[in-house]
C-alpha cells in the first residue's frame, strides 16, 4: 500500500468516522429533548397526584365529621 492509498483510507475512515460522530450527536441531542419532555410531563402529574391527595384528604374529613355527629 503506497502513502497516497494509507492517506486516502485514513482520509475515508476520519469521514466515516465524522460522519459517525455527527449521527450520535443528533440522537443524543434528541434523547436529551425527550427527557426533559417527560421531566416535564412527570412534574405535572407529581402536582396532579398531590392535589388528588388533597381532595380525598379533604373528603375523608369531611365523612369523619359526619360519622361524628
Amino acid at each position: 500500500m503506497t502513502f497516497d492509498e494509507r492517506l486516502e483510507f485514513f482520509f475515508r475512515s476520519s469521514e466515516s468516522l465524522h460522519a459517525s460522530c455527527q449521527e450520535l450527536h443528533a440522537i443524543t441531542a434528541e434523547h436529551t429533548r425527550q427527557i426533559a419532555e417527560h421531566t416535564r410531563q412527570l412534574e405535572i402529574d407529581a402536582q396532579n397526584i398531590r392535589a388528588l391527595a388533597n381532595i380525598a384528604g379533604a373528603h375523608q374529613a369531611r365523612l369523619d365529621d359526619l360519622e361524628d355527629k
